[in-house]
């Protein structure tokens, strides 16, 4: 569609079965950018936002040795209805403009992106319409993670779900092998054998290469921490149960279930015996976050920094956990 003699504008819609404020929020969200960001072409090696008017975003992406390089500066800033950026691209002289509207829907939300460009290059219209919906489509499978919760089934217990890519026996491996559980849990060797004790090392800060602050109130953990444990069922490759916690309370206990469905793997988390709410949160905040990591892994994407998706899990599991019915 032609603006004026010197720009054309190109549309994409699509809907998406959440509210606005979350998808108003992953063009923001770092940990978000790294599903729908020319999803498949490369991995990011930059992904920097400042989300404010007048601040800036840099995209890298390593696509083979090509280095393709996006930024921008937002000019408009209203979540969660609209947000408008300019787009320049490395190699490509003059700036876009990219707008986005989020209008509401009774089940969700309708998202538009106009993309303005110089009509120099409206031989790239379908091209740019195409690269959008594949972003758009990259980032509703995205959403559609995030929102895999886990599911209180009793006043101490939660249990999560996931389908990963197999064979199965390199799931267990994830489970039971060190050098690879920590790549998205914690390092530590385990005897194949019920009634083993076995220690875990967690590095949150090293699950990632994309590095964040961690929180004040996890300070003390910011070089790692060791737990102990011991291995109560072990059934390879479809059971694995562990103790968990301890301490002047009673441990409670992790079951890993894993069943095959076609060339994809179940993943069924069972955490039991929880105390306090608190603990519940953190649990339920701790596991998603791993669980995320490990999905990345599994696919050979980088996975996302942990301590800022942990944070707001752990504050969406607080509200879904205090405020369900009793």
């Amino acid at each position: 569609m032609a603006d004026d003699n010197h720009h054309i504008s190109v549309s994409v819609s699509r809907d998406f079965a959440t509210s606005p404020e979350k998808v108003f929020d992953a063009w923001l969200d770092p940990v978000m950018v790294q599903h729908w960001f020319a999803p498949g072409l490369g991995e990011m090696v930059r992904v920097e936002i400042d989300p404010r008017v007048g601040g800036a975003f840099h995209l890298d992406q390593q696509r083979g040795d090509e280095l393709a390089r996006h930024w921008g500066t937002y000019v408009e800033f209203e979540r969660p209805r609209r947000l408008v950026f300019t787009w320049c691209v490395d190699g490509v002289d003059g700036e876009d403009l990219v707008t986005i509207d989020i209008a509401p829907l009774e089940a969700g939300c309708r998202l538009t992106i106009t993309h303005r460009m110089d009509t120099g290059f409206a031989e790239y219209a379908d091209l740019t319409r195409q690269g959008w919906g594949m972003m758009l489509e990259g980032m509703a499978q995205g959403l559609a993670s995030q929102s895999q919760h886990g599911q209180l089934f009793a006043p101490d217990s939660i249990r999560f779900e996931r389908l990963l890519p197999g064979p199965i026996e390199r799931v267990w491996a994830y489970l039971t092998e060190s050098d690879k559980r920590a790549q998205w849990l914690a390092a530590g060797s385990m005897e194949p054998r019920p009634g083993s004790a076995f220690a875990l090392h967690f590095d949150h800060a090293g699950l990632s290469p994309h590095q964040s602050p961690i929180p004040e109130r996890f300070r003390q953990f910011e070089g790692g921490c060791t737990t102990h444990h011991e291995v109560l069922r072990y059934e390879p490759p479809h059971r694995l149960m562990l103790s968990w916690g301890g301490g002047e309370e009673p441990p409670s206990e992790v079951t890993f279930e894993l069943s095959e469905e076609g060339d994809r793997v179940r993943l069924t988390l069972t955490h039991r015996r929880l105390g306090d709410i608190d603990t519940l949160v953190d649990v339920a905040g701790g596991w998603h976050t791993h669980l995320a990591i490990l999905a990345e892994v599994l696919v050979g994407r980088t996975p996302p920094p942990f301590w800022p998706l942990f944070e707001r899990m752990e504050e969406e599991y607080r509200w879904r956990i205090t405020s369900r019915p009793t």
